[in-house]
Formats: C-alpha cells, sequence, structure tokens
C-alpha cells in the first residue's frame, strides 16, 4: 500500500501523493472510530432501558474488536512515518505527532464504554459473594508492564469477563451512579518514608524477613481532611505467613505532629477506634527511631476490575505513573529535625507535573497492570492465562514503584534493583505478529501492515537510568535448611573438639608428667577448635541473614587448624619417646 512509495530520492509527486494518503487514511479510520462509538453507546442506551442483558455479549466483543482496530492501525501509523524518515532522511514523524496526539483523545472517549458497560452489566446481575473461607485460598499477586499504545485493547479485553469497579460511599440515588467516567476520580498520591541513609530501601531491595515500607496515601486531585498512614511489612515465604499491608486515617493537619514523634492518639483514635493501637505505635516509633523522612513520592491514575462481592479475580491498572523527589540535596548533607512538613506544598496532583524539573520527576513510560487471584491450586482462570500470554502485556517480577523512584531519582545510590536494566528495553510486540488480531469491521476500512522497525522507548518522558558502576542487587530467598546446615557444621567442628578434648582430660587423669603434657596439648587444641568453630558459625549465620552472596567457606581456617593438630601430635610423640643419644 503506501510504503510501495516510500523510497530514496523521492520526487515531489510522490512525496506529495504520500502526505495525501497518511492524512486521508489516518482521518478515515478514526471517523470510524468516532462513528463506531456513537453507535456502540446507542445500542448500550438500549440494551439498559429496555433490559436486553442477553445482547450485551455481543457489543463487548465489538468493543474489544474496535480497541483492537485502534490499536493496530495506531502502530501502524507509527511504523509507517518511521520507515518514511529513514528511507528519505526527512522527519514527518515530527510533524505528525501533534496530530496523533490529538486524534489520540478520541480513543479516551473510549473510557465511556467501558463504565457504561460495566453499569448495565452489575445492575442486571445477581452477584453472590463467595461463601468459601479466605483462609483455605493460594493468594498470588502478578505485575505486567503494558505499553500506552495498547492499554485500551487491554481494558477492553478484561471488559469481557470482569467489570470495572468503583469504590463509592454514596447511598444516595442509584447503587451504580458512581460508574461514571467523568465523576469517577481514580487518582492515588502516596508519600513514602525513609531515612537519609536509605535504610528501608535497602532492606526492601534485598527482601530481607520483615522490612516496612511506610508511606501516607491519599485519594483524589487534592489532599482532603483525612489522610491514610500505612505500613507494608514483608514476611518471607517459608514462615507460612503472608505479606501485610494495614493501615490507619489521621488528620492531615495532625501527620507533623504524629511523624515527630508528639501524641496524636486521640485524633487517630475518634477516626479508627482502639484497634489500630499497636500499629499506631509501631508505626511511629519507627518513624521517630530510624528518623524516616518524605523520600518518595508516587502519583498514578487505577482503574480497578472486579466483581464487587467476588474477590477470587481482580485485575487493576496504574496509568499516568510518575515518581516524584521529596527530599532535596542538601537534606542528606545535614538532615534537620523535627520535620516541618510530611509533603512537598509545591507539587499538586496536575498531570504530567510539568512545573518540575527532570531531576525531580520521573514520568514512567509504560502502565502497570496488577493481577491478582486467589484460588485453591494456584491455577489462574483460562482467560487470564491468554490475558498474559498476549502481545498487550509483559511480565515484570516484583515491580516496586518506590525502589524504581529511588534508583533513579537518587543517582547516588549505588545498589539498584535487579529488575530495573529491563525498564529501558522496549516492551513493545508486533501486533501484526498474530493474524488473530487482524479482525474487519467493513471491507472499507483497511488495517496497514507494514513491517516493524526497531523502536526504542520515548525519551522525553523516560529518564535515562544510570547502572554504570552500580550493584544490581538480586533478592536470594533462604530457607530454613540454609540455617539448618549451618548449626549441624557447628556441632560437627565442636563434637571434633569434644573428642580431643575428653582424650586430653583422660590422659590428664592418669597422673603421669609425660601423659598430662599430652593431655594439656589436647585440651589446648580443642579449644581452639570449640572458638574456632562459633566464629565460623556465627559469621556464616549473619552473612545468610543478609543475604550476602558469600563467599561461604573459610579459606585459612582450616588448614591452620590442621597444622596446629599435626604439631599438637608430633609434640605428644615427641615428648612421649624422647629421641636418645646412641653412646
Amino acid at each position: 500500500m503506501m510504503h510501495g512509495l516510500i523510497k530514496k530520492n523521492m520526487s515531489e509527486s510522490n512525496k506529495d501523493t504520500f502526505v495525501s494518503l497518511f492524512e486521508g487514511n489516518i482521518n478515515r479510520v478514526f471517523t470510524f472510530v468516532s462513528s463506531k462509538h456513537e453507535e456502540l453507546g446507542r445500542r448500550l442506551e438500549k440494551i439498559s432501558t429496555k433490559g436486553e442483558i442477553s445482547k450485551i455479549s455481543a457489543v463487548k466483543e465489538e468493543m474489544q474488536h474496535l480497541a483492537e482496530f485502534v490499536r493496530i492501525n495506531i502502530a501502524g501509523f507509527k511504523k509507517l512515518l518511521n520507515r518514511y524518515d529513514k528511507k528519505t532522511g526527512l522527519s514527518l514523524v515530527t510533524i505528525y505527532k501533534p496530530l496523533i496526539k490529538e486524534k489520540l483523545k478520541i480513543v479516551q472517549q473510549l473510557d465511556e464504554l467501558i463504565y457504561s458497560t460495566s453499569r448495565v452489566v452489575l445492575k442486571n446481575s445477581r452477584i453472590k459473594k463467595s461463601s468459601e473461607s479466605n483462609s483455605s485460598f493460594i493468594r498470588r499477586t502478578d505485575k505486567y508492564l503494558v505499553h500506552p499504545d495498547n492499554i485500551h485493547a487491554l481494558k477492553f479485553n478484561i471488559l469481557q469477563h470482569l467489570p470495572i469497579f468503583v469504590f463509592s460511599n454514596d447511598n444516595k440515588g442509584s447503587p451504580f451512579s458512581a460508574w461514571n467516567h467523568k465523576t469517577h476520580d481514580t487518582r492515588i498520591s502516596s508519600v513514602y518514608f525513609d531515612n537519609t541513609s536509605f535504610e528501608l530501601y535497602s532492606a526492601r531491595i534485598k527482601k530481607l524477613h520483615l522490612t516496612e515500607a511506610i508511606r501516607m496515601r491519599w485519594y483524589g486531585a487534592s489532599v482532603p481532611d483525612v489522610v491514610f498512614v500505612e505500613r507494608k511489612k514483608h514476611e518471607d515465604g517459608w514462615t507460612g505467613e503472608t505479606s501485610k499491608k494495614l493501615r490507619f486515617k489521621i488528620h492531615e493537619n495532625k501527620v507533623v505532629d504524629f511523624i515527630n514523634g508528639l501524641d496524636v492518639w486521640q485524633d487517630v483514635e475518634s477516626l479508627n477506634g482502639k484497634e489500630v493501637r499497636e500499629l499506631y505505635e509501631e508505626i511511629q516509633n519507627a518513624i521517630v527511631n530510624k528518623r524516616l523522612r518524605p523520600i518518595v513520592r508516587t502519583y498514578y491514575k487505577r482503574q480497578a476490575f472486579q466483581l464487587p462481592n467476588d474477590s477470587s479475580v481482580r485485575l487493576s491498572l496504574d496509568t499516568e505513573l510518575c515518581m516524584i523527589k521529596e527530599c532535596p540535596e542538601y537534606e542528606f548533607d545535614s538532615p534537620t529535625y523535627p520535620l516541618k512538613s510530611w509533603r512537598r506544598g509545591d507539587v499538586v496532583c496536575d498531570y504530567p507535573f510539568s512545573n518540575l524539573s527532570k531531576s525531580e520527576i520521573v514520568r514512567f513510560p509504560y502502565a502497570i497492570l496488577e493481577i491478582k487471584t486467589q484460588s485453591f491450586d494456584e491455577v489462574k482462570p483460562v482467560w487470564v492465562e491468554n490475558l498474559i500470554s498476549s502481545p498487550l502485556v509483559e511480565h515484570v517480577h516484583k515491580f516496586s514503584k518506590y525502589l524504581y523512584g529511588c534508583a533513579v531519582l537518587y543517582p547516588f545510590i549505588e545498589e539498584i534493583p535487579y529488575r530495573l536494566p529491563q525498564m529501558s528495553t522496549s516492551i513493545r510486540k508486533d501486533p501484526f505478529d498474530s493474524q488473530k488480531s487482524l479482525k474487519m469491521f467493513d471491507d472499507k476500512v483497511v488495517l496497514i501492515d507494514v513491517p516493524a522497525p526497531e523502536e526504542n522507548i520515548d525519551s522525553a518522558h523516560h529518564s535515562p537510568i544510570d547502572t554504570h558502576d552500580k550493584k544490581i542487587s538480586i533478592p536470594v530467598r533462604v530457607e530454613p535448611k540454609v540455617f539448618f546446615a549451618n548449626e549441624r557444621t557447628f556441632l560437627s567442628w565442636v563434637q571434633f573438639a569434644i573428642f580431643w578434648g575428653g582424650i586430653g582430660t583422660a590422659m590428664l587423669g592418669l597422673g603421669e608428667s609425660k601423659s598430662s603434657f599430652s593431655g594439656v596439648v589436647l585440651i589446648v587444641v580443642s579449644i581452639i577448635f570449640s572458638f574456632y568453630s562459633l566464629y565460623l558459625y556465627l559469621w556464616r549465620a549473619g552473612m545468610i541473614r543478609k543475604r550476602h552472596p558469600g563467599p561461604y567457606d573459610g579459606i585459612y581456617g582450616p588448614p591452620v587448624l590442621v597444622c596446629v593438630f599435626l604439631l599438637a601430635m608430633a609434640l605428644s610423640i615427641i615428648y612421649k619417646f624422647p629421641l636418645k643419644r646412641v653412646i
């Protein structure tokens, strides 16, 4: 098609023809998208009015096809421009980037269909809460990266199985009146605390047992009167315990007093009750004793997909993710106490935070999909398996917004998460690899199939990640058997020392001077062996707890002990059988 016109040394007429065809096709595609959007909206309204819920499946399937159609064509247009620029040496990408961005506003309107469909499904469905005991379930959380071009295709894929979930305390009017894309504020902000030595960061990056993350969280465009104080505590899998997230409410004007160690329990109790007293004290003591302060703020918009009374499968999609520096550089040289604020006052929830410099913010280039499942056998539903194996998502193991933000915003940190270099690699997969996705709505609407060049991440929204001369921390899982093995080694050394000490004590009991000397030598050797084995045991136990990569073997200890042992034996033999001069 149009790529046939792309060649080196193009004539002006060919260039004009290409531009004309390009603009005509992009207008044609998005005119179709707008008309299809209006058509689907009318059909949803009709289904809602007449209660024809049986027809909702066909509408949802067409929505998914529409989103896939948009995704493939957007990718095609971008690849076409990239190929044109590569062949001709011109820069049509720069010229048409504003046009494509303007056209994508039409795609943003598709969110209206997501909320409308969810509202219709929930109003006409009888959803029963599962009666199974939650304690018998195996819970699992996985995270995936989503390219911005794939976000709407992903949403409509999920919508085939789960409605969008909107939490609302408003009991007025219709129970589903909150399912409105214009009024539903999905913004979430969190301020993470750490000290200037990044003690919590270092512990969490190594996945140490009982490590904590402490943050202040609020929802919406502005800071409300009441915010949440949260603590996430990591539990090692071998303990049988699951990592927990606990939180309590506090009035915003009391947060500074709380983090400075002042007593604000009456305020917290009035909002939460007496049951959070222990949590309140533990978090406050941790902040005061470790001298924690605001370090990183995260901001994103979250859309959750879940049945209201069923938590067996829950998906959340975080978009417009940003990490913002909360602690200025001079505070690391001479930290000031008490703290005067718990967050930056010059930062408001206004994406893309244009007032901040590049050194103060990281605009994450991807969306984050989090899938939470709980089942008896840790087997995901078939549709979830199909979703995670599709080109829409890329798995990222144990991604942490806080760890990523610290590693990028504070370049002097020498230890970085092992998954950080993955963020510098494009995750976009060729949408044309799967011919199943090439579904046509109309023979007159053409999908542009263009060979895919290598594409890099948009550097305008992604801070460069410096991994040069930095240690990449790989978390090591420590099983209980590792500690037991260390104990067995210690007991083996002690058993050996007791054996020789016992022989030495027996020789002392004989009462002869020669045997007494040999006994003393053996006892001294056994004492040396005992202290060495104790030192080795404590040293290895400390290394294991710190997840140190090693080595764990003693290079000089065993040879020295063997030499001491042989020397002791030689002295005993020489003293027992002294050399006599032969006359």
